[in-house]
C-alpha cells in the first residue's frame, strides 16, 4: 500500500540480537517445591511472639495467627465433606485481622481462598461467586445480609469459633489437617472479561511460593502498608511476602485509605508500601520520613516523581499482573534503569505484535510475552481465555532450547522494547491504543506530556469521549491539583503542549477536577471520569480554550467568521471569541483547508497565508474578502456528470448503476495493475484466531460487494478519459472460492502460492477486480481470508471501514455506506480554479530526475529498502511540523543529487480533509498524489527554507483534489507522460489489527506485489518520539550503498534543522559527499529510440484498425497534436498510465491481442502497425 507501512517490511532481529536476548534470559527461576502453608509454618517458629498483623481491631502475634488459624482451618474440614484440593472458599472481610487468620485457615485446610471487597456492589459479589462455584463462604457478621436467600454455606461469627476449640481439641485435630502438595491450588483472584464476566484467575502453592521469596525489601522487622483492596491479587501477594518472610503487615481503615494516608504512615511507622503514582503525587517525602523504600505501580511512573522520591528512599517501579508477571526496577536518582537492578519473578520475552513466533529486534516495540513459575495455572472453566493467554507449545525461536527447559508463556498484552542494557520498558497497551482524526497513538503519551508542563503534584488524565451534544468524539483532559486560575493555566498549557506534541494530541477539551475519583486499587477511576465529560455538554468541555476574555464578534464579517470556525472546529459560537487563535481553539492544517472550503461557500475569500499570517478571529476576519462571488460552486465542463450510454459500448446500460469520472490516483492504479507487474492490486489477508462460519463469511463477503459500489467498479476509457463504471449487484460477478490445505502443510505457504497463482491469470481493461478466496486446515479450526483487490478502490484510511463492514455483515449489524462516487463530486467541485494556482506554482520547474527517462518507465520496481529509526526532531516552537521538515530535508537531499536549486519531487496526501460530512466513513482511494516545488537557495537560511516548505505545502492542499495527470498536463510545460521521479510519503498514522467481535483480533496484512512506481521512494512515518524512516529503490536502478549514503544524508539533515535554523543552507549542504548515482544500465525499454526511422508500407487494414483504436482511445481529434506523424508515440499525446492498457483493450476487441508492455514498447501508429504485420507472419 503505498499509504501504510508495509508488515513485511519490518525491521528483522539479527542473530547477535537474538544470542544477546538469549543471554538476558539464559536463567529461568526454579520451581519451589513447597507450599505457602510450609513456608509460613517456618517462619512461624523463627517469629513466634513478633507482631504479624496490626488492624483496626488490633495486633496479632505470628504464634496467635498460627493458633487462630489452624482452629478456624479444622472447623471448615467439621463442617465439609468431600473436600477436594481445588475447592474453593470465598472470604468477605473488612481489612481486619479476622481476614488474614481466614486467609492462612483455608490454606491448612486443604483448600483455596479468594478475597472479597465487600464494598462493592452486591451484584459484583454474586457475579464473583457465582463463577467458582463455592460451598461455603466466611464472612464477617455484618456483611451477611448481602449473601442471604443463597443456597451458601455461610460460615459468620469467626472470632467466636476460633475461640470455642479448645487448644487440646486443636492439638489432637492438627494431624487430621491435610498436606497440600505445591501444584495444588492455593488462591484465586478476579480479572475483568471482555464477556463482562470476571476471569478467575488460579495460583498454586508453588507459584505463590515463588513470588513470596521474590520480595524486594520484606524482611524481618519490615513494617508493610497493605494500602490494596481485598478484590486484588497485590493483596494477596504483599500479606504472603509480608508472613512468610517475618514482617508486620499494616491493614488501613477505610477512612485512612480515603484520606490521611501520610499522618498513618508515619504514626505506624510504615517501612515499605506500594502505591499507585496518583496517590504518591498527594504525598511528600517529608510527610512520611520513616518510609525506606517505596514501590510504585499500575500507571506510568514519570521522571518528576522519580525526581522527588528517588533521592530520599529505595524506589522501586513494578510491572505486575494479576496473571503472575512480576518485574520490579530499582531506580537511581537520575532515573535510569539497568539489567543488573531489574528484578523478575521469570523471563521477558518480547515478540512481534503481529507474530509470537518472531521475536522482536533490541529496541523495537512488540508484545511481552513472560515466562516463570510464578504465573497463573490457568483461567478457571475459560479454555477460549486460557487458549489465547498461555502459548503451551513453543515458538519458533523457543525451540532452539531443547527439552530441558519446559516452554509455558503468559501473552500480557503489554507493548514493550528493550531498552538501555536489556531492561524491559512498557510503552503502552495493545488494547488501549486510540484513534481520533484518523491518527493512533497512546493515551498516555498525551499524560506524559501534559505533566512535562504543569507543576509537580498535579493530577492528569485524557480520555477520547463523544459529548451530549457535540457531533463527535474528542479528546479530553481532566486535571486535578493546579493552585492558581484554572482557565489561564489551561490556556498555558495548551500552548505548551503545542510544541511538544502533534495537534491531534492536543486536547480539545480541559476539565477541572476538584476530587479525582478513585477506584479501589487506588488508581483514576477512569471510567468514571468517562461517564462524567459524556453528560457534559460541549460548551462545558472546551470553554477553557482559547483566549480569556471572551470578547465577543461585533461586525457582521466578525459573526460571520465566527460562525464558519464553530462549523468547521464544531463548536459552539459562545465559545469562540475575538481574540482566540485558531489553532488554540482545535485548529490544524487539515481544518485550515476545510476552512476555506467553507469559507468558499459562503463568497468568502480566504486564503491559507490569510490564515497562518492572522490567526485570531478580529485578524482573520479583517484579511478575508466577504461577499466575493466563486466561480467554483459551478461544475467544471471536464468534470461534468457523464450518462450510462457514454460507455455503452463498453458495458450493457441494464448492467450499469453508476458512471463517474475516475481520479488520476485511480487511473495510475489500473494502468500499473494491468502490467506484468501487478503493480498496486493487492491482497488483503485476514488470519483469524477462531473458525468462522464458511456460509456467514461467504454471504458477509457477497452482501460487502453489494453494498459498497467502489467495490463494484470496473474501469474503461473513452478519448482520454478514465470512466469508473458501478455495475449493478446482480450484474458483477461474486467470486469465492474455499481452498482447504493438506494435513500439516502450512496455510501461510498456500496462502502464498494462491496469490502468486493468481497473479499468473490472463487480465484486462474492464475487469471485475474483487475476488474472495478462503483457506482453511483439514480440521476447519483455522481460516485465512485472501481478498484480491485494488489500489484504485481502497486507501490505508479506509482499511478500518473496510474490516468493520465485514464485521457488521457477518454478525449482521446495520451498515451505514458513504458512496465513494459522493467523494469524487465533491473533490470535483473543489478542484475547479485549482489551474491556475499549479500554473503559478510549477512556473519555470522541471521534475527533478535521478535517472534519465526517454519514456515512461515500468520495469525497474521498487524491491528493495533501507532502513533507520531515529528520533523525532522539535521544531514546533518555531511553528514547524513534522511534515515540514520531512519535506525539507528531503529538498535539500535532492538539490544536492541533482546539483540544482529548484527542485520538484511528489507526496501522498489522504485527501481526507475535504469538508464532506463523515467523510472518514467513506471506503475509497480519496488519496492523491501532488508536486512540492521547492527553491532551495543555498545562501538563504534554514528557517527560510522550512517557512517555504510548509508554506508551498499548506498551498498546495487547498488545491489538492486536481489529479496529478491533469496538473502535468495542463499546468506545466513538462513531457505529458512524466512521472515523479522521487516520492515522499509521509504518515501519521498506523494501521491496528482488525477487530472481529467475539472472534477477537485478526491479524491483517497487505502483500502488495513489486512494481515501477518511482526512482526513490521516501517513507516516514512519525511516532511519539522517533521517526522511522524507509528508502525503496530499485536493485535494477541503484547500489544498496548508494542508497545508503542519501539515507545516512536524509537523517543528518533532517536531525540537524533544529540546531541550524538561522544558519546558510549551504553549510548543511556541504557537509555530505553524497553525490548523483552512478550511470546504470536503463530497461530494454527506456533504450528504444523514441523517434523511429521511416518504416515500410503495411496493409492498409491493419493501419485503418491501429487508427481506429488510436481515435477510440485518444479522441477523434489526435492528429491535431502538434507535429503529429506516424512516428510520434502515443504517451506524448496523452501521458497517463492507464493508457497502454486502454490501447492494448481496443487491439484486443479488434482481434490482436497485444500486451501493456508491447504498447509501450512500440508506442507510435507505425511501429505498432509494423509489429503486428511482423507477428502475424511469423504467426502463419
Amino acid at each position: 500500500m503505498a499509504d501504510d507501512m508495509s508488515k513485511n517490511d519490518k525491521k528483522k532481529i539479527t542473530q547477535e540480537e537474538e544470542d544477546q536476548i538469549w543471554s538476558w534470559n539464559a536463567r529461568l527461576p526454579p520451581t519451589p517445591q513447597l507450599t505457602v502453608t510450609q513456608v509460613f509454618s517456618a517462619q512461624v517458629k523463627k517469629s513466634l511472639d513478633d507482631p504479624a498483623v496490626d488492624a483496626l481491631d488490633g495486633t496479632l502475634t505470628y504464634n496467635q495467627l498460627d493458633h487462630y488459624s489452624t482452629r478456624l482451618a479444622l472447623h471448615l474440614r467439621s463442617i465439609l465433606t468431600d473436600i477436594t484440593s481445588d475447592e474453593i472458599v470465598p472470604i468477605c472481610f473488612d481489612k481486619s485481622t479476622w481476614l488474614v487468620v481466614c486467609m492462612m485457615a483455608v490454606s491448612k485446610a486443604g483448600m483455596a481462598y479468594t478475597t472479597l471487597d465487600p464494598s462493592n456492589p452486591t451484584e459484583r459479589l454474586h457475579t464473583c461467586l457465582a463463577t467458582v462455584s463455592p460451598r461455603a463462604t466466611l464472612i464477617e457478621d455484618k456483611f451477611v445480609e448481602k449473601f442471604s436467600g443463597t443456597e451458601l454455606k455461610l460460615v459468620a461469627n469467626v472470632p467466636e469459633i476460633c475461640s470455642s476449640l479448645s487448644d487440646a481439641a486443636k492439638d489432637n485435630g492438627v494431624a487430621d489437617l491435610p498436606v497440600s502438595q505445591p501444584t495444588d491450588l492455593a488462591y484465586v483472584c478476579f480479572t475483568s472479561g471482555s464477556t463482562g464476566l470476571p476471569k478467575v484467575v488460579q495460583h498454586t502453592h508453588s507459584g505463590a511460593v515463588s513470588n513470596v521469596v521474590h520480595g524486594h525489601g520484606y524482611t524481618a522487622g519490615s513494617r508493610v502498608l497493605n494500602f490494596a483492596s481485598q478484590a486484588f491479587a497485590v493483596n494477596t501477594v504483599m500479606t504472603l511476602k509480608t508472613l512468610c518472610n517475618g514482617g508486620l503487615l499494616v491493614l488501613p481503615p477505610e477512612k485512612e485509605r480515603m484520606g490521611g494516608i501520610a499522618s498513618f504512615i508515619t504514626r505506624k511507622e510504615i517501612t515499605i508500601t506500594v502505591l499507585t503514582p496518583t496517590l504518591l503525587n498527594l504525598l511528600s517525602p517529608d510527610d512520611v520520613k520513616c518510609l525506606k523504600s517505596l514501590m510504585v505501580g499500575g500507571e506510568p511512573v514519570t521522571q518528576r516523581l522519580i525526581d522527588i522520591w528517588a533521592p530520599r528512599l529505595s524506589l522501586l517501579e513494578a510491572i505486575g499482573m494479576t496473571e503472575g508477571v512480576g518485574i520490579t526496577n530499582l531506580v537511581d536518582t537520575s532515573g535510569k534503569r539497568s539489567r543488573a537492578r531489574q528484578f523478575m519473578t521469570g523471563c521477558a520475552w518480547i515478540v512481534d505484535v503481529d507474530d509470537a513466533d518472531t521475536l522482536a529486534p533490541i529496541g523495537e516495540t512488540g508484545e511481552l510475552l513472560f515466562e516463570g513459575p510464578g504465573l497463573l495455572q490457568g483461567y478457571r472453566n475459560n479454555d477460549e481465555a486460557n487458549a489465547k493467554a498461555l502459548i503451551e507449545e513453543p515458538p519458533a525461536w523457543a525451540k532452539k532450547r531443547g527439552e530441558k527447559r519446559p516452554v509455558r508463556l503468559f501473552r500480557t498484552g503489554d507493548l514493550a522494547k528493550y531498552v538501555e542494557d536489556g531492561v524491559v520498558q512498557i510503552v503502552g497497551r495493545k488494547d488501549t491504543r486510540v484513534k481520533l482524526y484518523g491518527q493512533r497513538f497512546e493515551l498516555g503519551d498525551v499524560e506524559t506530556a501534559m505533566l512535562d508542563c504543569l507543576p509537580p503534584g498535579v493530577i492528569v488524565a485524557a480520555e477520547i469521549v463523544e459529548p451530549a451534544n457535540g457531533n463527535g468524539p474528542m479528546l479530553v483532559a481532566f486535571i486535578n491539583g493546579l493552585s492558581g486560575d484554572f482557565s489561564l493555566e489551561a490556556k498555558q498549557l495548551r500552548e505548551r503542549l503545542a510544541t511538544k506534541v502533534p495537534d491531534y494530541m492536543v486536547p480539545r477539551g480541559l476539565v477541572e477536577l476538584e476530587d479525582p475519583p478513585l477506584n479501589a486499587s487506588g488508581k483514576l477511576d477512569r471510567k468514571l471520569l468517562r461517564q462524567k465529560a459524556a453528560e457534559m455538554s460541549l460548551i462545558e468541555l472546551v470553554k477553557h480554550t482559547g483566549s480569556l476574555d471572551k470578547a465577543v464578534p461585533e461586525t457582521p464579517q466578525e459573526k460571520a467568521m465566527q460562525q464558519l470556525w464553530a462549523t468547521v472546529l464544531g463548536i459552539p459560537t459562545q465559545c469562540i471569541g475575538l481574540q482566540d487563535d485558531f489553532f488554540y481553539v482545535g485548529g490544524d492544517s487539515l481544518q485550515c483547508i476545510k476552512l476555506i472550503a467553507e469559507a468558499r461557500k459562503s463568497n468568502v475569500g480566504l486564503s491559507i497565508s490569510d490564515i497562518l499570517q492572522h490567526r485570531t478571529l478580529q485578524a482573520m476576519s479583517a484579511a478575508a474578502s466577504f461577499g466575493v462571488h466563486d466561480e467554483s460552486a459551478k461544475p467544471a465542463s471536464e468534470d461534468s456528470a457523464y450518462t450510462i450510454g457514454t460507455v455503452a459500448s463498453a458495458f450493457p446500460q441494464d448492467d450499469v448503476e453508476d458512471i463517474a469520472l475516475a481520479t488520476d490516483w485511480q487511473a495510475w492504479c489500473i494502468g500499473q495493475g494491468l502490467l506484468k507487474s501487478h503493480g498496486w492490486h493487492d491482497y488483503m489477508i485476514f488470519k483469524f484466531k477462531k473458525p468462522l462460519d464458511t456460509d456467514k463469511l461467504r454471504n458477509a463477503c457477497k452482501q460487502l460487494i453489494e453494498r459498497h459500489g467502489v467495490l463494484r467498479t470496473v474501469f474503461t476509457v473513452k478519448e482520454r478519459k478514465t470512466f469508473q463504471v458501478i455495475l449493478k449487484p446482480e450484474a458483477y460477478p461474486f467470486h469465492f472460492s474455499v481452498k482447504e490445505s493438506a494435513d500439516g502443510k502450512d496455510m501461510d505457504q498456500d496462502a502464498k502460492e494462491i496469490i502468486q497463482q493468481d497473479m499468473k491469470r490472463q487480465k484486462q481493461l474492464g475487469d471485475p477486480l474483487v475476488a474472495f478466496t478462503l483457506v482453511k486446515d483439514a480440521t476447519d479450526s483455522m481460516h485465512q481470508l485472501i481478498l484480491r483487490i485494488s489500489h484504485a478502490q481502497y486507501d490505508a484510511l479506509s482499511l478500518d471501514k473496510l474490516w468493520r463492514s465485514l464485521e457488521a455483515l457477518y454478525y449482521e449489524r446495520p451498515l451505514e455506506v458513504i458512496p465513494f462516487t459522493k467523494f469524487c463530486a465533491e473533490a470535483s467541485l473543489a478542484s475547479n480554479n485549482s489551474e491556475s494556482y499549479w500554473k503559478e506554482a510549477l512556473a519555470n520547474s522541471s521534475m527533478s530526475q535521478l535517472r534519465t527517462h526517454a519514456r515512461p518507465s515500468v520495469s525497474c520496481p521498487i524491491n528493495s529498502v533501507v532502513k533507520a529509526s531515529i528520533p523525532l526532531v522539535d521544531l514546533k516552537a518555531s511553528g514547524f511540523t513534522t511534515a515540514t521538515a520531512v519535506f525539507a530535508a528531503w529538498s535539500v537531499v535532492l538539490s544536492k543529487l541533482t546539483g540544482q536549486d529548484s527542485v520538484v519531487f511528489g507526496y501522498i496526501i489522504s485527501g481526507r480533509h475535504l469538508p464532506m460530512p463523515k467523510i472518514s466513513e467513506v471506503l475509497g482511494p480519496c488519496m492523491n498524489v501532488l508536486p512540492l516545488h521547492i527553491n532551495v537557495s543555498p545562501t538563504g537560511q534554514t528557517s527560510s527554507l522550512l517557512g517555504s516548505v510548509q508554506s508551498n505545502y499548506l498551498k498546495s492542499l487547498e488545491h489538492g483534489y486536481l489529479g496529478h495527470h491533469r496538473i502535468i498536463e495542463k499546468c506545466t510545460n513538462w513531457p505529458r507522460w512524466t512521472r515523479f521521479s522521487s516520492m515522499v510519503n509521509h504518515l501519521s498514522f498506523a494501521i491496528g489489527d482488525a477487530p472481529f467481535s467475539e472472534h477477537g483480533e485478526c491479524d491483517f496484512s497487505v502483500y502488495e506485489p513489486e512494481h515501477d512506481k518511482a526512482d526513490l521512494w521516501l517513507q516516514t512515518f512519525a511516532r511519539a518520539d522517533e521517526l522511522e524512516v524507509e528508502l525503496r529503490y530499485s536493485a535494477e536502478a541503484f547500489s544498496e550503498e548508494w542508497v545508503k549514503t542519501v539515507l545516512d544524508y536524509f537523517t543528518t539533515v533532517y536531525q540537524q534543522l533544529p540546531n541550524v535554523l538561522e544558519r546558510q543552507i549551504s553549510e548543511t549542504l556541504a557537509n555530505s559527499s553524497v553525490a548523483a548515482p552512478q550511470d546504470v544500465p536503463v530497461e530494454r525499454l527506456e533504450q528504444m529510440k523514441v523517434d523511429s526511422p521511416s518504416l515500410p508500407e503495411y496493409p492498409k487494414a491493419l493501419e485503418e484498425m491501429v487508427l481506429s483504436a488510436w481515435e477510440s482511445v485518444l479522441g477523434a481529434d489526435f492528429k491535431s497534436y502538434p507535429g503529429f506523424t506516424h512516428q510520434t508515440p502515443f504517451f506524448e499525446m496523452w501521458g497517463n498510465a492507464i493508457a497502454a492498457a486502454a490501447l492494448a483493450s481496443e487491439y484486443s476487441k479488434r482481434g490482436f491481442s497485444v500486451s501493456s508492455e508491447e504498447v509501450l514498447e512500440f508506442p507510435s501508429i507505425g511501429e505498432t502497425v509494423a509489429h503486428l504485420s511482423t507477428r502475424a507472419k511469423s504467426e502463419s
